[in-house]
């Protein structure tokens, strides 16, 4: 009886165990989730609009205003010419924390992967930023 009890323990702990169910968003962090999801900027009154896109290796940063459409890339822990860098400090499935030498800044998703809320420090204050996932920015069009 103890090793019939035994073996439907060892049966049923290997049925419940961890199972390669094809959802390979659950083992990603945020860069390898949202790599090359475009994010636009909520709430832009001023006729300008600004996305963002993430990849494993940079962020893309994008400005439109009016027709022109302006687009930089960054590279993780590059100096570029201008002496400006950004490092990433913790890479979680829906969490991305960035650092250079003038801000530190929290992302963290909202509304199911939906968007993006950014936290950061400006000027001596919070700010928080919310942007949308958009197909895609003003360089895509």
């Amino acid at each position: 009886m103890k090793k019939l009890l035994l073996l439907s323990l060892t049966i049923l702990l290997f049925s419940c165990g961890d199972k390669d169910d094809n959802n390979s968003d659950a083992n990603q962090n945020f860069l390898e989730k949202y790599n090359d999801v475009a994010w636009k900027k909520d709430g832009e009154e001023d006729g300008s609009n600004f996305w963002l896109k993430f990849t494993p290796n940079s962020i893309t940063d994008c400005q439109e205003d009016g027709s022109d459409c302006d687009c930089g890339v960054i590279n993780w822990d590059v100096v570029d010419s201008d002496g400006d860098y950004i490092s990433v400090t913790e890479n979680l499935p829906e969490k991305l924390v960035l650092s250079s030498a003038e801000l530190n800044a929290t992302l963290t998703t909202i509304n199911n992967g939906n968007g993006i809320e950014i936290r950061f420090s400006a000027d001596g204050m919070i700010r928080v930023e919310t942007y949308t996932r958009v197909s895609e920015t003003c360089s895509d069009n």
